[in-house]
């Protein structure tokens, strides 16, 4: 999936954070509104076992699956454009491979 970016406006950074468990989807953060999207500009997570993780806009998958061991994680440290964004109008989800605790930290804005 190409995507084409734009600038991010003069906005609001805000945190969030969840601790997902379950296997498939999990909602992180629902729609601001039917127009709005979510762009995640940064993050920290880490997998209490092996898993593997991506983020999905609903069901439509908007990163790579990365694949964790017991106690593997990932940084993404701020990025202006954003890492991934949802469509709009839609929920950020975490999709995992197996009922694994994983610790998600947060970094987003919200586009209108």
């Amino acid at each position: 999936m190409n995507v084409v970016r734009t600038p991010p406006l003069n906005t609001v950074l805000i945190d969030g954070f969840s601790n997902p468990a379950s296997l498939g989807a999990n909602a992180l953060l629902a729609a601001p509104s039917a127009t709005a999207r979510i762009r995640v500009t940064a993050l920290t997570m880490v997998a209490s076992g092996a898993v593997s993780v991506k983020f999905q806009s609903n069901a439509t998958d908007i990163s790579a699956t990365q694949a964790f061991a017991a106690n593997g994680g990932i940084v993404l440290s701020y990025n202006e454009h954003g890492w991934f964004e949802t469509l709009p109008g839609q929920t950020l989800n975490i999709n995992l491979s197996a009922a694994v605790g994983v610790g998600v930290n947060f970094q987003y804005i919200v586009l209108p």
